[in-house]
């Protein structure tokens, strides 16, 4: 069987049809595994050819035709569409499938946690550099950020969304993954890590109102003046309320021609009830479904 793609025709053999081929970024690795495990317990003869790095790297994967699905923060610009079209016929496909929160996260002996937008701005462009300068905040010394990698969307996020564009300055460090992010805080009193949220869920917290015990997650504010009434924490609910500051969407962007592949049923899969259960129950993410929020009374 041919079908007619990027000026020519190519064989849509049993591979082709059966492999997932996805560029993700590595900030969402623990959700999209899940997702991706499930998606082949249920197609068992799904092939996963799945590649977990750098946004920036992933969404240049994509635009050269290296796979034909990624995972990103943002959808396709009218610049990239065009190129996709003009370089590839190729119509370029995006979805939103869920809601994504930035955490900060903090060292276990470090008891400041709570922590302004304004704050953190200042902090990131080299304005404010150390702890004594945080309102509320007793712990000494400089500040260290650290981040996963220069080409992640924790950065473009920080930089664009919090920063305005400005670059970023100060005591920055990269520790090139979600992972090492976390390590480094947890050996460090004086680092700040800034990290997607999912890597510090507490896989044994049905609730998904608690963090990974190793580190210490920080409370934003909108507001001016911190107070403990006024910073929350990044889990669904907060997001959900918007009362969480860095928030921002995720998508599934595409340029697979094809319509009877695996590619295609994973397009759809992370948009369709069985996904988004899988984000509400199995990340801090918050899906793109209506969700319920319930009062629940418990009792010692």
């Amino acid at each position: 069987m041919l079908i007619s793609c990027a000026g020519g025709s190519k064989p849509l053999d049993e591979r082709t049809m059966h492999t997932v081929d996805l560029a993700c970024d590595e900030t969402f690795r623990p959700i999209i595994g899940q997702e991706l495990r499930a998606f082949q317990a249920k197609y068992t003869d799904a092939i996963l050819d799945t590649t977990f790095l750098p946004e920036t790297d992933a969404l240049n994967l994509l635009l050269k035709d290296s796979v034909t699905m990624a995972i990103a923060t943002r959808p396709f610009t009218e610049k990239e569409k065009k190129f996709i079209l003009d370089k590839y016929r190729l119509v370029a496909q995006c979805q939103p499938f869920a809601y994504d929160a930035i955490a900060l996260i903090v060292n276990p002996q470090n008891p400041d946690t709570l922590l302004s937008v304004n704050e953190l701005r200042k902090i990131v462009t080299g304005k404010l550099t150390r702890w004594s300068d945080i309102q509320h905040a007793t712990t000494k010394g400089n500040i260290e950020v650290v981040f996963d990698d220069e080409n992640s969307s924790t950065v473009r996020y920080i930089r664009d969304s919090i920063c305005g564009g400005a670059a970023l300055k100060g005591n920055l460090k990269t520790a090139h993954s979600s992972r090492n992010v976390i390590d480094y805080v947890r050996h460090s009193r004086n680092a700040i890590g800034i990290i997607g949220v999912d890597w510090i869920r507490n896989i044994k917290d049905s609730t998904n109102l608690t963090f990974d015990q190793s580190v210490r997650v920080m409370s934003l504010s909108n507001s001016a003046v911190t107070e403990p009434d006024n910073c929350f924490q990044p889990v669904q609910y907060y997001i959900a309320t918007a009362d969480y500051p860095l928030i921002r969407q995720l998508y599934i962007l595409s340029t697979n021609p094809y319509t009877d592949t695996y590619n295609h049923n994973f397009y759809f899969y992370l948009t369709d009830t069985e996904g988004q259960l899988i984000i509400t129950k199995s990340s801090q993410l918050l899906p793109i479904v209506p969700v319920q929020v319930k009062q629940v009374d418990v009792n010692d």
